[in-house]
């Protein structure tokens, strides 16, 4: 049976907070360049969420409502290092669970860990992440939690691409995943409040739908 990322029902709310906060910027002329290489006319930084105390406390309001929801044995919250890491211990904090963090891969030294924190074999765990683009790091974080013992019982994260490729990996690592937000919603939201125009929407999600190959230019 195949998953599909269920969207929160407040992701109108969320798309208008990111927005605001400039977490989420469009620019289809001079588009973004990733880590990977891949030319980008979205850029999305949900670190500076954190630094906004209204905004922080009404996202993590959604986390939770999610959370209780869909998750209800859920013994530990674990974060994704390192955008899901502040999220997370919010939410622990708030659920009045221990929180652990992991990384995409082990250290080299030291301890050698990948999952920092106190949990024990078998313990439920809940993943947050900050955003989903391709998913690869969220993939291999779920592995080093199950690698450790850990029972996933799903992913949340404040805001997802949508890529068919993220898609594709969690249905393969059957992980559950709920987002506050996706793209369809930024775009609707963003055309709405006239940040974007129809063409750049129409432009954004043919990047969407094939971020590798796409061109990025406009017809004047």
């Amino acid at each position: 049976m195949e998953l599909s990322t269920q969207i929160s029902s407040s992701s109108k709310r969320v798309a208008k907070d990111l927005l605001n906060l400039r977490a989420v910027q469009f620019n289809v002329k001079e588009p973004f360049t990733w880590v990977s290489g891949i030319k980008s006319p979205v850029y999305c930084d949900n670190r500076v969420v954190i630094s906004d105390v209204e905004i922080r406390k009404r996202l993590i309001g959604f986390f939770l409502e999610l959370i209780q929801q869909h998750f209800q044995d859920v013994q530990i919250i674990a974060g994704v290092a390192t955008g899901g890491i502040p999220m997370g211990v919010l939410i622990a904090d708030r659920m009045n669970l221990p929180f652990v963090y992991v990384r995409q891969v082990a250290k080299e030294h030291g301890l050698k860990r990948q999952v920092e924190g106190s949990y024990t074999f078998g313990n439920n765990v809940v993943v947050i992440e900050d955003h989903i683009s391709t998913g690869s790091s969220s993939s291999k974080a779920i592995q080093g939690l199950r690698n450790e013992g850990l029972s996933v019982l799903g992913l949340v994260s404040i805001m997802t691409y949508g890529f068919k490729a993220a898609v594709d990996l969690f249905n393969q690592e059957k992980v559950i995943h709920y987002s506050l937000c996706n793209l369809d919603t930024m775009l609707d939201v963003a055309l709405d409040n006239k940040r974007i125009s129809n063409q750049e929407k129409e432009s954004i999600l043919s990047f969407r739908n094939s971020p590798e190959h796409w061109a990025g230019s406009i017809k004047e």
